[in-house]
């Protein structure tokens, strides 16, 4: 029963976030009671509270006592937590959303290439070296997922080769947001995906032959390539003081 009872608060949770997420609970509104929540999805008081519970514990909701609970502006979400993010990933992500995503990565991972190329072991470049050759394995063979996790595992060698565990638990934090961004970017035909595997090699290289500099940029290149396909057609001002 209370496994049960589990899964009715897991899916009620879901159904919840996904409305908040994608716009039909608009931020500032009051939610039903429980004992309206319950009769409306057909689920406990429990099943209810519980939701609710987990919902506010990633910021969506604030939940005051004797007070309907109440949707919270997007600056409040927990936007790095794992199940927000999957949430996020169902159906079309705000545009708004993706933009300032990139610009996220933009400001964090040139970085870590540029640490990386300073700092990066035989053991490191072997691991981007098969990440590059799984990349290249989707692309000819037209496999998205197999594209996706040869990138993501080139993302997390590169983090790995900072030898900073700072960034590499903040890196960890990003990395489901970088999944989702990856996924926003990716062309519909993976084969189409030749330049960002040859860019991905050029990053490589630059790291290999300790170029920091070469490294730095050669990411800022990666990224803004990737946000050119569905986000700017012309790269915004502000990221030239990006630095």
């Amino acid at each position: 029963m209370k496994a049960s009872q589990t899964s009715i608060a897991e899916s009620l949770t879901q159904r919840l976030a996904n409305r908040m997420i994608h716009g039909d609970l608009k931020p500032g509104l009051a939610l039903p009671g429980e004992n309206e929540l319950a009769t409306e999805y057909g689920v406990s008081r429990t099943s209810v509270r519980n939701a609710l519970q987990f919902l506010a514990a990633k910021g969506l909701i604030s939940i005051q006592a004797k007070k309907r609970s109440t949707v919270n502006p997007r600056e409040l979400w927990n936007l790095l937590d794992a199940d927000m993010l999957n949430w996020l990933a169902e159906g079309e992500v705000d545009p708004q959303l993706v933009e300032q995503l990139m610009v996220t990565r933009l400001v964090f991972e040139p970085n870590v290439a540029t640490l990386a190329a300073m700092n990066a072991t035989g053991h490191d470049l072997a691991a981007m070296e098969d990440a590059l050759h799984l990349m290249r394995q989707g692309q000819l063979s037209a496999q998205g997922d197999v594209f996706e996790a040869g990138d993501m595992a080139f993302h997390h060698a590169l983090l790995r080769a900072t030898h900073n565990p700072f960034l590499l638990t903040l890196g960890n934090a990003l990395s489901a947001a970088m999944a989702l961004s990856f996924r926003q970017t990716l062309e519909k035909d993976v084969r189409q995906t030749k330049t960002a595997v040859d860019d991905h090699y050029l990053l490589l290289e630059a790291i290999r032959l300790k170029q920091p500099e070469q490294a730095r940029q050669q990411m800022r290149t990666i990224l803004l390539n990737a946000a050119r396909k569905r986000i700017w057609q012309d790269r915004p001002e502000m990221f030239d003081l990006i630095v």
